[in-house]
């Protein structure tokens, strides 16, 4: 699932970050993860706040001046979404392959789960309604919460995010889009990788080296 493998990635980049000098913080999503709740119970307009959170805590335990954001598929459309509330110690954003349809992102997400053979959540059981919730990638998810994913539309926005931009896809992921930033110091880059949520012998634990190189040398 995609999840564990975004997690997974974050995992490893953080690491790298670290050995390279600097502070990082990890988080997940309520309702996602080891955070608290339940997925049927999480809203996009309440990650974009974790976000928030997230980097006040960092300031906080780091000390440090400079923040950088790097999201990761939904985290870094949310990012760019969030870009008007963010603040003004944000020097840098990396976005990973953000999601820029919503519409299509849910149907990749539906096609994942057909090609599985996923067995349908008993809705019952778990306490929510047929108009309440539907299954998602393997999750249960609230239908307002398919519906902020089925109106993003980054296309359609223009919205400078950050003084300094990185957005990295790889070959089978590009949509020919790009971010500006209000510096106009932003930079697009498709890297000849092979699709970081798909296992491949020539990646660190499934992932792409190159892909995590880039964005550390880019930040230093």
């Amino acid at each position: 699932m995609e999840y564990t493998n975004a997690h997974r990635a974050m995992r490893i980049l953080a690491r790298r970050l670290c050995a390279a000098g600097f502070d990082t913080l990890r988080f997940d999503y309520f309702g996602a993860g080891d955070s608290g709740g339940e997925t049927v119970d999480a809203e996009l307009g309440g990650w974009k706040n974790d976000i928030l959170t997230a980097l006040g805590e960092l300031k906080e335990l780091s000390g440090r001046a400079r923040i950088v954001i790097v999201g990761m598929r939904l985290g870094a459309t949310l990012a760019v979404e969030l870009a008007p509330r963010l603040p003004a110690d944000v020097e840098s954003i990396v976005l990973w392959e953000p999601i820029i349809s919503g519409s299509q992102y849910v149907k990749e997400l539906r096609d994942w789960r057909s090609g599985h053979h996923m067995r349908a959540f008993d809705l019952t059981m778990s306490g929510a309604s047929d108009a309440a919730a539907s299954e998602l990638g393997g999750l249960l998810v609230s239908s307002s919460f398919v519906h902020g994913l089925n109106s993003i539309d980054l296309l359609s926005q223009e919205i400078p995010p950050a003084p300094r931009v990185l957005t990295i896809f790889s070959e089978t992921h590009n949509p020919g889009f790009n971010i500006r930033s209000t510096s106009n110091n932003s930079e697009t880059v498709t890297l000849k990788a092979s699709s970081p949520w798909k296992d491949s012998a020539e990646q660190e634990e499934g992932l792409p080296v190159e892909i995590f190189e880039r964005i550390t040398e880019w930040l230093r």
